[in-house]
């Protein structure tokens, strides 16, 4: 009865091995290939990565002039107040898991900059970007391999297909920062569902 019992342990435990060795060699074979070819997914940053409407609130409270030096270095030293949106940082974490290298965009001036690419560094080493003009995002799409881009504006998903890359739409939160046109769907593309908590 005993060695029945140790048996059956013994048989489910490598069972449960070899299952896990399965899993670990197909996510070790994508994981090659893709950092083989450098493959790459792109985020953009503010409504789509992050709901950042707390740190704008506060550089509009701190700073005099409206979108000057002073305030985008409030802003970019204020991601405390920063919540990362569930579903898009989850995706981003996930393409690291898989060896995609992820690259973010943010529609901001790069004043005080420094530490909010540092507090990213984790997810995207050397691929924090500021772009103050939302629609030079192509050049920093095209210049690498990148197969995903999620964005949340129109100007987004046109400045991904400029590129050649292939975009996903990101809902807005009711407490969004930018007001640039955004109407998903528009172009056809993908929306990402429950992207907006």
């Amino acid at each position: 009865m005993v060695f029945k019992d140790v048996r059956a342990k013994v048989e489910k435990t490598w069972t449960t091995t070899k299952k896990l060795l399965v899993v670990m060699s197909v996510w070790g074979l994508f994981f090659s290939l893709i950092t083989i070819a450098r493959l790459g997914v792109a985020f953009d940053y503010d409504d789509t990565l992050v709901d950042s409407s707390a740190a704008f609130q506060k550089a509009a409270r701190a700073s005099q002039s409206p979108r000057g030096p002073d305030y985008w270095r409030v802003v970019n030293n204020s991601y405390e107040l920063e919540n990362p949106k569930i579903l898009p940082y989850a995706l981003a974490w996930l393409s690291r898991g898989l060896g995609f290298r992820v690259l973010i965009l943010a529609d901001r001036e790069p004043a005080g900059g420094d530490a909010l690419k540092k507090e990213w560094r984790l997810l995207a080493p050397n691929g924090f970007v500021f772009t103050p003009l939302s629609e030079a995002k192509h050049l920093h799409l095209q210049d690498g391999r990148y197969v995903l881009f999620l964005g949340s504006g129109d100007r987004d998903i046109l400045e991904a297909r400029r590129a050649g890359v292939y975009a996903v739409r990101v809902k807005r939160g009711k407490n969004r920062v930018r007001f640039d046109e955004y109407a998903p769907h528009r172009f056809g593309e993908l929306v990402l569902p429950l992207s907006d908590y």
